[in-house]
């Protein structure tokens, strides 16, 4: 008993020490802070830089059918899964981590000066073409095909989809897609029309409209008054 006792003793010791430690800072001496802070930049950029010249470019290139100039790429390239074909138009924006699923028979085609924000998906077994000037904000997902078969037979079989349950997407010109939005398969977004953040798009969206929702419905239409 004596011994638990002094070994809880000994615990409770350490416990107050180990606040104490967790308590303790160091007084931020600005010059040399700030000099730790730049070169912690600089070496950043530097091997983001030489990543993306030696290494994520050249491979995303390489996968692609087509890459236009300026390409930037926020981080690793995106993963791409399938062997289908991908075209990417001049001075695209793709954030970090996206995952593109591209069956064999499919395409994605992005247009020029397009925005891919972070954690982006899209799976294509047919055809997801995205328009010139178009924004999509990070965590969105575009899907022209259903993913799984909707029977329960031939999903519980983990059977590919069915022509019938795919459907191409289109996404205009100068669209903006907020942040946690999907598009489900066989949808058009026309140009200039703009998907609130969370919404869930199952019916084409007419140019000029704002839509918001789940399912995403019309509300209002967009001037530039």
């Amino acid at each position: 008993m004596e011994a638990a006792r002094q070994g809880r003793g000994v615990l409770r010791y350490a416990r107050r020490a180990r606040r104490a430690l967790r308590g303790i800072r160091l007084p931020v001496v600005r010059p040399v802070i700030g000099g730790l802070y730049a070169l912690t930049q600089i070496c950043w950029i530097t091997w983001h830089f030489v990543a993306k010249l030696l290494y994520r470019e050249p491979l995303f290139r390489y996968r692609c059918a087509r890459v236009g100039r300026r390409l930037d790429l926020e981080g690793a390239p995106p993963l791409v899964i399938g062997n289908g074909r991908i075209e990417v138009g001049d001075d695209v924006h793709i954030g970090s981590p996206c995952t593109w699923d591209v069956g064999s028979n499919a395409e994605l085609i992005i247009g020029d000066r397009v925005s891919l924000n972070y954690r982006g998906a899209v799976s294509a077994a047919k055809s997801v073409r995205i328009g010139d000037d178009t924004l999509i904000a990070g965590d969105v997902a575009i899907f022209d095909n259903t993913n799984h078969p909707v029977s329960p037979a031939r999903r519980l079989a983990r059977a590919a989809v069915t022509a019938a349950e795919v459907a191409p997407v289109v996404i205009g010109r100068n669209v903006w897609i907020g942040i946690h939005c999907i598009i489900m398969r066989g949808v058009t977004i026309g140009d200039n029309s703009v998907v609130a953040a969370g919404s869930v798009v199952t019916k084409s969206v007419p140019p000029n409209t704002l839509v918001a929702g789940n399912p995403a419905a019309p509300i209002r239409q967009l001037t530039d008054g």
